[in-house]
């Protein structure tokens, strides 16, 4: 009992895993059919529980009427049986009893006949069997009984058997679908990290001289093109310099020394 309730802790978890992923993702197939695989394996789980519940407490039961009682009721028995309007023990006799574990009597002092479990009558001492009127016909009901409880018994394991084998399938399919899933969020990470994205011109490059997109024609780090503006502003400097040399002495400058002494002679 106390690995199925580990086990379906588990599953309770791995589902509402399921669901949250599920809340990002609804159109996610392989999520749905995990959560409907664990659905089923939840519910399975749930059943066996009960059934081992059960058996464990009928086996107890029987246990317990086994050692308060060393007898088999048949029917013309005479016995204490509970009454269902107050639940008071009175004499009764057993009419007839069911593979089930139920019987029907009928109280002496009312003649109202009801239903009840066999395991609560209890005896009154003095038993007025068929047993003593006709003790093959006796052994022999009581050989029917004992062998329907056994058919139920086996009946209730196979039943138990299928709900297992069911629930290991499951499981196996559960494991799958688990993997795939685990794949899909590791691929959905994958694809939020920074080294999965692709090598883009403008990315920044790796060298700290290089820039961005200028002339590298996707090649980052690469330095810029050159270019020759600057020449044609030496040229048009060179130029006006030449001009100024030719025409600065024609037209200022002061007279000749050798000139100015000519004219006073």
């Amino acid at each position: 009992m106390s690995e199925s309730k580990a086990n379906l802790r588990n599953y309770q978890i791995q589902l509402q895993q399921v669901e949250s992923a599920l809340t990002t993702d609804p159109d996610n197939q392989e999520l749905t059919k995990l959560k409907e695989d664990l659905l089923e394996v939840i519910a399975l789980t749930k059943q066996l529980m009960a059934s081992e519940g059960e058996s464990e407490g009928n086996s107890s039961s029987n246990n317990a009427t086994n050692s308060e009682t060393s007898h088999i009721f048949e029917a013309g028995d005479h016995c204490l049986a509970p009454l269902s309007e107050d639940g008071q023990f009175y004499e009764a006799r057993v009419e007839d009893i069911t593979s089930d574990g139920q019987c029907t009597v009928v109280f002496k002092h009312r003649k109202v006949s009801e239903v009840c479990l066999v395991s609560l009558l209890k005896p009154i001492g003095k038993k007025r069997s068929k047993a003593s009127v006709n003790p093959t016909q006796s052994f022999g009901d009581t050989r029917l009984k004992r062998q329907a409880v056994t058919e139920q018994k086996e009946y209730l394991k196979k039943k138990q058997q299928k709900k297992k084998e069911r629930l290991k399938d499951l499981e196996e399919e559960r494991e799958k679908d688990k993997v795939k899933w685990q794949s899909f969020n590791t691929k959905a990470f994958n694809k939020n990290l920074k080294g999965a994205t692709k090598k883009s011109i403008f990315a920044s490059p790796e060298s700290v001289s290089g820039r961005v997109g200028v002339g590298t024609c996707g090649v980052g780090g690469k330095p810029m093109t050159e270019f020759t503006h600057q020449e044609k502003w030496k040229k048009a400097a060179g130029s006006s310099g030449m001009a100024g040399m030719v025409s600065g002495p024609m037209l200022s400058g002061p007279p000749s020394r050798l000139a100015h002494n000519h004219r006073y002679k």
